[in-house]
């Protein structure tokens, strides 16, 4: 009987342990659904709270003919008589597709399982909400505010300003973006504003908007605005839109705020609490909905015109724009030998990316070193500026010299032509070298060797016995001895061989061919990385520039030619017809992509890459 008691002690120990593991769990975990009925063009707030010191993703069923997306998540700490607890709070938009009666099944929240939730949907604008004394509200009691038309309204008008819609390839085109909000809607995590499709590449969208406020159809808006400029990377006809993300809220008006609802379940909708429903009460106290819209342009229609082929100067890099030209050297005079620097200088506006000048050449009367540029823009999306080539060049003879005019090309969009403009030659006076003093005279000498002079007479005294000294076992000298040589010889060796070698290096780090050979490896280098990084991009006209300069480097550095002499005839010219056949399709498809605007996918892409990197390694192996 005793152990029957314990037994029964035990069981019912148990039942109160599972009773209060749920009565907890219960009051660890809430799920609501705010409101519970609402028409097919509002929507309902679901919130699952999590109440502890570690969160619990909850797993939400899904319902057909239910709508139940994320909406946002927070978290919060509160602190009761020194105990601090932890809330997690997730909530989901609920919207349906037609009228009817749902039931979302139990949500699973960890080890927890939640009630079963019944929701009512009504015809578009049927939504209406009960008074706290059950009867149905009057018509003073507005229904619902429309939540989905709220956030429709709410959304951001994008608008483009571009000034014409006709450009060329590789123009660059000022474009204003404007996303306009209503006064009073709330936006963020806005951004970043995009342009839609491949046609074209926007530059100066990652800034920040300039802000202001604007009246348009005698309504107040806040306005975004981006200044950029837009280019063309194919030519064709193509529609330019943008689009632009972001999180909007509204504050709605009307008795659907929980708060009015509150006060009004308190002091009643008597005439002393009437004040309630007006219209400023319903604004300070609307519920506030938030939702994640992306907002889009109108597209616009752009036609892109190709670059003409006619008329095309050989020097041309693909330069668009306006631009002037400009050469100067520094010192303006030297001694022979001695380097100066030759500058270049383009300036205008257009895309400075694509200046380019191979400089000065080898002459009898100048040695000409590699070309450095740098581009320095004068506003902040980089369509105005200036670039500048800087190049060392060194007299080989002293005299008036003169340093040769350079020509440069470029396409003028405004005008549909191609332009040259040519510096003007540069006078530059050279001195001979500081050379070393004239040979030293042949030095004469004078002694003459005393002749027939009679010896001097007189008694001299001499020693009785011959003073022998110390013997030596050879007549061989001292510094003829193998062991005095190898140590006397040895150290000069080593420090011949360690002037020998330091010489050497010097003038191989001071050899203008040598240094040219290192400047074309890193060309190389340089150019394969950039080619790799337009591929990523997926950026075709970048991609066949690097790969034809890399190229143009690698055969230069091999058949000793200028870098930009090289071309599919030098190819054709120096290597058979099979050999060199990857090669000159390699430069034709560069051309078609610079100047002709072809594009390849992305596929066609890694297939070239793997073309280009197959020919240099063979050219690697040949050299």
């Amino acid at each position: 009987m005793r152990h029957w008691r314990m037994a029964q002690l035990a069981m019912v120990f148990a039942l109160l342990a599972v009773i209060a593991a749920q009565v907890q769990a219960a009051s660890r975990y809430s799920v609501t659904l705010e409101p519970p009925s609402f028409g097919v063009d509002e929507a309902s707030e679901l919130t699952i709270t999590v109440t502890g010191d570690e969160d619990a993703a909850p797993i939400v069923p899904h319902v057909p003919g239910l709508v139940i997306n994320p909406d946002g998540q927070s978290s919060s700490i509160q602190q009761v008589n020194g105990a601090v607890t932890a809330i997690f709070s997730r909530t989901y938009r609920v919207t349906a597709d037609q009228a009817g009666t749902y039931t979302i099944p139990p949500i699973q929240i960890g080890n927890y399982r939640s009630a079963a939730l019944v929701v009512h949907v009504g015809a578009a604008g049927s939504g209406r909400r009960t008074s706290p004394s059950g009867d149905d509200s009057d018509d003073d009691s507005a229904p619902p505010a429309n939540a989905a038309a709220a956030l429709q309204a709410a959304t951001p008008m994008i608008k483009v300003v571009l000034p014409k819609s006709q450009v060329y390839a590789g123009e660059l085109v000022p474009i204003q973006v404007k996303a306009y909000l209503h006064e009073g809607v709330g936006a963020r995590n806005a951004g970043p504003l995009a342009v839609v499709g491949d046609a074209f590449t926007v530059n100066g969208l990652e800034k920040l908007p300039v802000r202001s406020e604007e009246m348009l159809g005698g309504m107040r808006y806040l306005v975004w605005t981006w200044n950029a400029v837009l280019g063309a990377l194919k030519s064709g006809k193509y529609p330019l839109a943008f689009e632009l993300p972001a999180t909007v809220s509204v504050r709605l008006r009307g008795p659907d705020s929980d708060m009015a609802a509150r006060l009004r379940s308190m002091f009643g909708t008597s005439s002393a609490g009437a004040f309630m429903d007006d219209s400023a009460f319903a604004s300070l106290f609307g519920r506030v909905v938030e939702k994640s819209v992306t907002a889009k342009s109108d597209p616009l229609a752009v036609t892109v015109l190709p670059l003409p082929v006619m008329g095309r100067p050989a020097d041309f890099s693909g330069a668009v724009g306006q631009f002037q030209v400009a050469s100067e050297v520094a010192p303006a005079s030297g001694p022979v030998g001695d380097p100066l620097t030759f500058k270049l200088t383009v300036t205008g506006k257009g895309n400075l990316s694509r200046v380019n000048s191979a400089g000065l050449h080898d002459s009898p009367q100048w040695r000409a070193y590699h070309t450095e540029s740098k581009v320095t823009a004068d506003d902040d999306t980089g369509r105005q500026g200036f670039k500048t080539f800087t190049q060392p060049v060194v007299p080989r003879q002293a005299g008036q010299l003169s340093l040769p005019s350079l020509s440069f090309s470029y396409f003028d969009p405004e005008a549909g032509r191609y332009v040259t403009r040519e510096t003007q030659p540069i006078s530059v006076t050279v001195t001979p070298s500081a050379g070393s003093s004239p040979a030293a005279a042949t030095l004469q000498t004078a002694n003459a060797a005393p002749g027939g002079a009679d010896s001097a007479t007189g008694d001299t005294l001499a020693p009785d016995v011959a003073v022998t000294g110390h013997y030596s076992a050879t007549l061989v000298p001292l510094v003829w001895r193998r062991w005095f040589i190898g140590a006397t010889v040895a150290p000069v060796l080593l420090m011949l061989a360690a002037v020998t070698m330091v010489r050497r290096q010097q003038r191989r780090s001071g050899d203008p061919t040598l240094m040219l050979h290192a400047a074309r490896l890193a060309a190389v280098k340089m150019n394969l990385e950039a080619m790799a990084g337009a591929l990523h991009r997926g950026d075709s006209p970048a991609f066949f520039t690097a790969a034809r300069h890399a190229l143009q480097e690698r055969l230069a550095d091999l058949w000793q030619v200028p870098a930009e002499s090289v071309d599919q005839r030098m190819v054709a010219e120096r290597l058979p017809q099979q050999e060199g056949a990857q090669l000159r399709a390699i430069f034709a498809m560069a051309e078609k992509a610079t100047y002709a605007a072809e594009s390849p996918g992305a596929q066609a892409l890694r297939e070239w890459q793997r073309r280009v990197l197959e020919q240099m390694d063979r050219l690697e192996m040949a050299r």
